[in-house]
């Protein structure tokens, strides 16, 4: 590597710094702005853009090989899956209330 590319692998990792810093603050910040349910929308905006970020530089996915990226993609579709399916879990379950228990006195 030399010098050059050095300092431009340099500054892209201080810039992805900068930018995880700013993003790290937009979650803060949306976090006291009522918005409702917008408030998980933005929550979860911001947390793939800061993911997006840590996978394509600090990873090294960007300018990994292909087997490499396939391997990621069935990482996150995997983890997309049993997100999706617990969700579906969560939102079919009978909602009944635990039975009155006396006191054991």
């Amino acid at each position: 590597m030399t010098e050059s590319e050095f300092r431009r692998h340099g500054w892209r990792l201080l810039a992805a710094w900068a930018v995880l810093i700013v993003l790290m603050l937009a979650s803060l910040g949306s976090a006291y702005v009522p918005l409702g349910r917008g408030n998980v929308a933005v929550g979860l905006a911001i947390a793939l853009a800061k993911a997006g970020i840590v996978a394509a530089l600090f990873m090294g996915l960007a300018r990994a090989p292909a087997l490499l990226r396939v391997v990621g993609c069935f990482a996150l579709g995997t983890l997309l899956l049993l997100i999706g399916l617990s969700g579906i879990d969560y939102a079919t379950r009978a909602v009944a209330p635990a039975p009155f228990q006396g006191s054991l006195r």
